[in-house]
């Protein structure tokens, strides 16, 4: 997979290159089952019509630009959201700087220079998906304007989990309420984190409330169970040889104790 880093600067030299895509939309902070829905639905459509599979998202995310005073809590990095998305066999990863300015692009600017200009075929994208300044956005005016200019363009439907929008706001809520079960059949996986037994949480990830859990932690390529004790936002407790474990660690959450 490529991952190409766009900003207003550099977009018309990529716009020259940008091969013929099925783009999917989104932010796609944890890539959830929602969101592989979207990515799937999406590679069906480059399969279909013989296109390079793209994802086209933001960084940082567009909260922290807009509201700089409320803090944002990421699911994952960037790095970590590039892994899963190659998994997935997304052959290019747009990462699209966000900006005050990006923020106060019009839909219509927005679609010609991001989505089109970089040579979209077919557009694909969640029910919700909006865009442009003030999110005026949606998807139905998606749908004209791809109807307008002859592209292809799929709404992907709302994919609900015990009667219940399957995102990364309910994501974020069972973190904090301790729901580690539910958030696995949210991402079809445990929530996974990397964590620096000297300055603790690595950036960009957040871990769930106060309280006992248990986890794996990868180890010389396995996984291994522990029992950690969450003391603050960025600081945890394993109750465990702490010594024999490498600086850095990747932690799988599993449940609450």
């Amino acid at each position: 997979m490529k991952v190409i880093y766009v900003n207003a600067d550099n977009l018309p030299e990529i716009q020259k290159v940008a091969p013929n895509v099925a783009m999917a939309l989104g932010y796609f902070d944890g890539v959830h089952l929602g969101h592989q829905k979207v990515i799937k639905t999406a590679k069906q459509k480059a399969f279909q019509h013989n296109l390079s599979l793209a994802v086209l998202s933001f960084f940082p995310h567009p909260k922290s630009i807009l509201q700089p005073d409320v803090p944002v809590a990421y699911l994952e990095p960037i790095e970590q959201k590039i892994e899963k998305l190659e998994n997935l066999g997304v052959d290019f990863f747009y990462i699209v700087q966000f900006t005050k300015e990006l923020s106060q692009l019009n839909p219509i600017d927005f679609l010609e220079q991001y989505v089109k200009g970089l040579n979209a075929k077919e557009i694909i994208c969640g029910f919700d998906y909006k865009y442009g300044a003030k999110s005026a956005g949606t998807v139905d005016t998606l749908a004209a304007y791809t109807h307008e200019r002859g592209l292809g363009f799929t709404v992907v439907d709302e994919l609900k989990w015990n009667k219940q929008k399957i995102s990364s706001t309910l994501i974020r809520q069972y973190l904090s309420s301790r729901k580690l079960k539910e958030i696995y059949q949210l991402m079809g996986d445990f929530y996974k984190i990397k964590y620096c037994k000297k300055n603790g949480l690595l950036p960009n990830y957040s871990l769930p409330s106060i309280g006992d859990y248990k986890v794996l932690i990868e180890k010389d390529g396995a996984l291994v169970e522990h029992y950690v004790t969450v003391k603050s936002p960025n600081q945890i407790l394993i109750h465990s040889e702490y010594k024999n474990l490498p600086n850095e660690l990747t932690i799988q959450w599993v449940d609450k104790i």
